[in-house]
């Protein structure tokens, strides 16, 4: 009824495969053809799509220079591209995992520089190898072709992967520039601590974000118990907290907040500020969507859990990513909490207006 998988979601359409940022899509709308079991990594689908456009250009380029006269030719060709695209792709991907979100535009231009010149050598070196020893090169000869290969790659992997990087880290902050230009304020300034402020910062950072699911968004009223008591602001060291609110007679949550600010941290710049709002707001989603849930369902351990998801969403916006968040635990609350996916930030449509997320 609704066409999805057997037919595209028009949301977007390209012919770059542009449609894989479609949060409402899931593996390119073909789960007869791609899957994606665990959500931790694209198995199938980036493994054909990898493998398809190697093995498509090194058939080309092959054909292109007279070395393929047979079908076997051909299908070696195929064969060897498809590992070198396959390579190139695992080895680009744990290079980026291992980097991280970059938090400036020298960083972000230098992170996919190496993402790229990493992935480029495994891919030329696999192709250049691959291609001399099916063309009976001796073992030696083909290590040398693989290297010169792999320089070749890494050097071009090198350009485009900067450039993109760049342009990732324009999109990422554009709306915080602008905000800032309407702000009149500089990102690394301190910024003022009152309430006109805060509001205009949302306005301008996060126009559309849940405003609708806060009661009180302040930073010059906050209760004295919500700054110093037990899980205080001074107390936890926290820039802001978020509190959700739950109905005194059946003690469900209302999905309503109170987002309270640390003047001392979240205000100590524009940018600050920017992340710690971002984050905190994810936190009124997440709260919004458990309304009518038991106030009780907001165990540590839960709370944990809603964590990771406001961490993930600031550092994508080019902030923090607390290294605490081991790989066990996030398995581990996939699978007990039946709320863990409707958790993330990228169930909450207002989070992609604000920052450009690359899921590959």
């Amino acid at each position: 009824m609704l066409g999805r998988f057997l037919s595209p979601d028009d949301y977007v359409q390209a012919p770059d495969f542009t449609q894989s940022f479609n949060r409402y899509s899931y593996c390119l709308n073909n789960p007869l053809l791609y899957t994606d079991p665990t959500g931790e990594i694209f198995v199938i689908d980036d493994i054909l799509f990898a493998a398809a456009i190697g093995a498509f250009i090194n058939v080309a380029f092959q054909g292109m220079s007279g070395n393929i006269s047979s079908a076997g030719d051909f299908f070696l060709a195929a064969g060897v591209g498809a590992l070198a695209g396959t390579g190139g792709a695992f080895v680009g991907q744990a290079v980026a995992g291992a980097l991280g979100a970059a938090s400036s535009f020298g960083g972000a231009i230098a992170n996919g520089a190496l993402v790229g010149a990493s992935g480029g050598f495994a891919g030329g070196f696999v192709g250049g190898a691959g291609n001399a020893w099916i063309g009976e090169a001796s073992f030696g000869h083909g290590l040398q072709a693989g290297l010169v290969g792999g320089g070749y790659g890494a050097l071009g992997g090198a350009l485009i992967g900067g450039i993109s990087g760049g342009i990732q880290y324009q999109r990422q902050i554009s709306v915080f520039q602008k905000g800032c230009v309407d702000l009149d304020v500089n990102g690394g300034d301190p910024v003022p601590a009152t309430d006109q402020f805060l509001s205009d910062a949302q306005k301008a950072w996060y126009n559309d974000a849940p405003m609708n699911n806060v009661k009180v968004f302040t930073v010059e009223n906050v209760p004295e118990s919500h700054m110093t008591g037990e899980s205080g602001l001074i107390t936890k060291n926290a820039p802001a907290k978020t509190v959700p609110l739950s109905n005194i007679t059946t003690k469900n949550l209302t999905g309503m907040s109170n987002v309270y600010f640390n003047r001392n941290l979240a205000f100590s710049s524009a940018k600050q500020l920017f992340f710690t709002m971002g984050h905190e707001f994810v936190h009124v989603s997440q709260f919004a969507a458990l309304a009518g849930q038991p106030a009780s369902i907001l165990t540590p351990d839960f709370i944990s859990m809603l964590e990771f998801h406001a961490y993930s969403y600031q550092n994508s916006l080019g902030g923090l990513q607390l290294s605490s968040f081991t790989r066990e635990n996030i398995i581990r609350w996939s699978t007990t909490y039946n709320q863990f996916n409707a958790m993330n930030y990228l169930s909450f449509p207002w989070t992609f207006n604000h920052s450009f997320v690359y899921l590959f």
